[in-house]
């Protein structure tokens, strides 16, 4: 499982997803959000489980929501992004409370504090 593994791609990327989002999302490119999303589907659809592939389902909606709205020049709707990251926390909250997480644990605890903090500046 992906995000339960002590696999070193899985912790390089929550620290790089932290880094990128932690001095705020309008520091962050639409680039390299995107960059970001693509790299959590690729490491979920590698080495998903049912529980993670909800995650990459979601992340795959997001990404849509915000390629939609790049090519018409507008900004994502706020309330939409706002319901697919509390999507992406409830599921990792859920994920984090299986037993084969406990390895990851304090990775996945900051990964649900700085997706809470994302859905923070979404809504300011």
């Amino acid at each position: 499982m992906a995000l339960t593994s002590q696999n070193p791609a899985t912790t390089a990327l929550i620290e790089q997803t932290i880094t990128t989002f932690d001095s705020g999302i309008q520091t962050t490119t639409l680039n390299s959000g995107v960059s970001i999303i693509d790299q959590w589907i690729d490491l979920l659809d590698e080495n998903g489980t049912d529980e993670t592939d909800e995650i990459a389902d979601v992340l795959e909606d997001l990404k849509a929501e915000i390629d939609q709205s790049a090519q018409s020049g507008s900004s994502p709707e706020p309330s939409v992004i706002q319901a697919y990251i509390e999507d992406l926390i409830d599921i990792t909250q859920s994920v984090m409370e299986s037993p084969e997480a406990s390895a990851q644990q304090t990775e996945l605890q900051r990964l649900v504090t700085t997706l809470t903090n994302i859905n923070q500046q979404v809504a300011k």
